[in-house]
């Protein structure tokens, strides 16, 4: 294995784990011999591209789309790695989004809109999963 990492028997949840860092992360934990679920919400074609790099590797990752600021996608997200709890349970929160406007014309929907992947999602999957984490 060429990772820095030695990984074997354990799951990760990868937010924003499809593309840029989050994906990155992804990959190299898997390659540790993690068994990775790398979480987006929107762009396929990024998911897509991970899975056939996992796919050409034989690594244990899988894509799963689930917005994590609406309630339908924490549900997703939180259901899937129910059936997953083996071994030990991590959380890479690499999922992340903002308004990038002048600070005048930002809004307070702008930045619910932050938080609400930012900060609250973490809060709600650590709560959630807070028994299957190692």
């Amino acid at each position: 294995m060429s990772s820095a990492f030695q990984l074997q028997g354990q799951s990760v949840l990868v937010t924003g784990g499809t593309r840029g860092i989050g994906g990155a992360i992804a990959l190299e934990l898997a390659r540790g011999g993690a068994t990775v679920v790398a979480n987006y919400a929107r762009n396929d074609a990024a998911a897509q591209a991970l899975a056939n790099t996992a796919a050409a590797e034989s690594l244990a990752l899988e894509t799963l789309r689930g917005d994590l600021s609406s309630p339908k996608g924490m549900a997703a997200v939180q259901e899937r790695l129910a059936g997953l709890a083996r071994g030990t349970l991590s959380i890479v929160h690499a999922a992340a989004t903002g308004v990038h406007r002048p600070f005048a014309s930002l809004t307070l929907r702008h930045w619910d809109f932050t938080l609400a992947l930012n900060v609250r999602a973490f809060f709600e999957l650590v709560q959630a999963l807070r028994p299957a984490l190692g």
